[in-house]
């Protein structure tokens, strides 16, 4: 499968952390991988994704709008889980 190259694909996916706390996680969108089994119809999607950090100095939600900045030079370190499942 192949990917057009593309800028700013953002993402942003819904996970909770071991605190039971639900988190907004912010990336950028850098493989989309397909994965077949034995037939056309047992196929999924997993997207690998460059996240970016969620604490206080990688993003910022604007109080008024509820827009979020993300400060892009802020990777998020330690991460286990570099792919994510399309729903």
């Amino acid at each position: 499968m192949s990917m057009e190259k593309r800028h700013n694909i953002g993402v942003c996916v819904k996970g909770s952390t071991c605190s039971e706390f639900e988190v907004n996680y912010y990336g950028k969108l850098e493989e989309v991988v397909e994965l077949q089994y034995h037939d056309e119809h047992n196929r999924m999607f997993l997207f690998k994704c460059y996240w970016y950090d969620t604490t206080d100095r990688g993003i910022r939600v604007d109080p008024h709008y509820s827009l979020v900045e993300i400060n892009s030079k802020v990777r998020l370190y330690n991460v286990n889980n570099v792919f994510v499942f399309a729903k």
